[in-house]
């Protein structure tokens, strides 16, 4: 009796466990992990926000597609200043950032960038429309340039002036938004921007004809979402789709939608 007694015990007690150890691992399935990713509020098409205060652009669309095919995630997203996600990512108040980023070797030291690119990003610079003496980035000496704190064009610049001191192009940083950089352009503040043909043609288009581009890149590459360093599963997981989503279109038709051409693998 104690016997049949003891094995009863055992019985239900390894019933049990079995039975705690199957719903812990169908909790685990079943529960998704967030991630929160990290982008712009000022960078029409790409990322910013509407006048409801919604975020919107590129990069939210991109990523929405992605994770759709990741059940094992749900998503976030988180709006800062350009010059503060990388910094929210290194903070780990983020998880990806996501601001149209390129492949400098001062970011690619500190952080985990993708493989796969899902943006071309050709930077050029642009001047006033009927200004006649800037032709090349030799033509920016000692001339007022606005750059973003932390973007690329920052570090091509920056690189440029050490390369060529006696060259040396005046680099105004700033955080300022679309509207304001056009404003400063045309009224004299700064001489030169540096941005991408396709966005020069949209501020065209919203603040008439003012802007032109100039002369040869002055640097030619492609976008990628950054990680941190121990982040390799996840980066792997949204390379993997990303992959798929240009391979079927996907990609392609939310480039043309977004940013009115498809620009995943040309500018």
């Amino acid at each position: 009796m104690k016997k049949a007694f003891k094995l009863l015990s055992i019985t239900l007690t390894l019933a049990l466990v079995l039975g705690l150890t199957s719903q812990a691992i169908f909790a685990s399935a079943a529960t998704p992990k967030t991630i929160i990713i990290g982008t712009g509020n000022a960078f029409k098409p790409y990322c910013y926000l509407d006048e409801k205060g919604n975020l919107q652009g590129y990069e939210k669309e991109v990523l929405t597609a992605v994770f759709k095919k990741l059940p094992q995630y749900k998503i976030q997203f988180k709006t800062y200043d350009f010059k503060n996600v990388l910094l929210s990512l290194g903070a780990k108040k983020i998880d990806i950032g996501a601001h149209q980023f390129e492949v400098n070797p001062d970011r690619k030291a500190k952080y985990l960038f993708a493989d796969e690119s899902y943006t071309t990003f050709i930077l050029r610079i642009v001047v006033k429309k009927d200004r006649t003496d800037i032709k090349s980035i030799d033509d920016l000496k000692g001339k007022n340039v606005q750059v973003a704190t932390g973007a690329n064009e920052a570090y091509v610049l920056e690189q440029y002036n050490k390369d060529n001191p006696t060259k040396a192009v005046k680099l105004i940083y700033s955080s300022a938004d679309q509207a304001t950089t056009v404003k400063n352009l045309t009224s004299g503040r700064i001489d030169a921007f540096i941005s991408i043909s396709r966005i020069v043609d949209t501020l065209n288009k919203q603040f008439g004809n003012v802007l032109k581009t100039v002369g040869t890149p002055i640097s030619s590459s492609n976008t990628y979402f950054i990680y941190r360093k121990e982040d390799t599963q996840l980066k792997k997981d949204v390379d993997g789709v990303l992959k798929k989503l240009k391979a079927d279109g996907t990609l392609s038709k939310i480039s043309i939608k977004i940013l009115g051409g498809d620009y995943t693998t040309n500018d």
